[in-house]
């Protein structure tokens, strides 16, 4: 019997390097990636998740973003993987799968006017699909698998008081006075906050909703997921930011806006939901925080931190003369609305960005 024994736990022994074979792909992930995007790509505690981010991109996309890094993002180069590392490596990030709903791949769908459009597909129903064409824009369709039709929203609302007039009057007539009471919910989303006051932006089609570090991008028409981006709310902070208030966004051009709990603010590609620049604004370790919509004036973008309630220093802006020395071209009416904002927070900022 211990005979008989021995040479059983020999086979199984021996069995074992074959049966624990690594995917050098996966390795040089947990190695080299998992520490910031988390062991499934879903997202960890130093950087986002890059599940839905992958697909769009080309193997030459994600080989040069390995070699270069994006260094002002936070992410560093890996210039000394090889190439039979780098291969193994997209190859294993191509496998990576969003925590639930839909893969996203690559397809071409067909349109009702007989054209195609090419793309990676997001989420994909019987009735619906989402998708980011091979222009590099969000394309939202309804129909059915043999053909679809393009849609959108009949008119904007690109930021937390609608129109730049502030005055969050929408010119819709659809809802009226005759029939509001026969109004019912088509679709409900949740978020993962028990503090939320965000006004929802929406932008052809598309709905932008937030919490603190949170930013996700919906289908309108029927609230499906199209991107997501997030990061790790900060420890140690105080003040509302801290209880995850974050009251909205502001778009312009292919550009979302948003603050962060520890006041920085950012700027996201509104179809991929990539980070594109990020600014501190104060220094949360002294009690700044963030909650507000930034609104987009020109080529600025205004937003402010908080915190007076925990003792920070605040400022304001007095008046339109101080917008146009920073070269904005902006209504009185506008500016009006920037400086009574501004009673209410610690800090206004004015950060540049491109035109749209």
């Amino acid at each position: 019997m211990r005979i008989a024994l021995a040479v059983a736990a020999l086979i199984l022994l021996a069995s074992l390097p074959s049966a624990q074979t690594v995917d050098p792909g996966r390795a040089t992930f947990v190695n080299r990636c998992a520490g910031c995007h988390g062991t499934d790509g879903n997202g960890g505690e130093l950087g986002p998740g890059i599940a839905t981010r992958v697909p769009p991109l080309s193997d030459q996309d994600l080989t040069t973003l390995l070699k270069e890094g994006r260094p002002a993002l936070g992410m560093p180069p890996f210039a000394n993987l090889t190439s039979g590392e780098s291969s193994d490596l997209i190859r294993y990030l191509r496998t990576i799968k969003p925590r639930g709903g839909f893969t996203p791949t690559r397809a071409t769908l067909r349109l009702e006017n007989g054209r195609s459009l090419e793309g990676v597909v997001f989420n994909q129903s019987l009735s619906d699909a989402q998708v980011l064409g091979s222009d590099g824009k969000i394309h939202l369709l309804r129909g059915n698998a043999s053909s679809y039709r393009q849609v959108t929203s009949q008119t904007d609302w690109a930021s937390y008081n609608g129109g730049m007039n502030g005055s969050r009057y929408s010119q819709l007539t659809q809802i009226t006075p005759a029939n509001v009471g026969k109004l019912a919910p088509k679709w409900i989303y949740s978020l993962n906050t028990a503090r939320l006051q965000v006004t929802p932006a929406v932008v052809e089609g598309v709905m932008y909703v937030t919490s603190a570090n949170e930013l996700i991008a919906l289908d309108a028409g029927s609230g499906r997921d199209i991107w997501r981006y997030q990061r790790p709310r900060t420890k140690g902070l105080i003040g509302n930011a801290a209880g995850g208030v974050n009251r909205g966004v502001g778009v312009a051009g292919d550009r979302v806006f948003m603050v962060t709990d520890h006041a920085h603010i950012i700027a996201v590609n509104r179809h991929t939901g990539s980070l594109l620049w990020e600014t501190e604004m104060a220094d949360w370790r002294q009690n700044y925080n963030a909650t507000g919509a930034p609104l987009p004036v020109g080529n600025l973008v205004i937003t402010g931190t908080s915190g007076g309630d925990e003792g920070v220093r605040g400022s304001r802006v007095e008046n339109l003369r101080q917008l146009t020395r920073l070269g904005v071209d902006v209504n009185r009416r506008v500016a009006k609305r920037i400086g009574k904002a501004a009673q209410a927070t610690s800090r206004v900022v004015g950060i540049r960005h491109a035109a749209p």
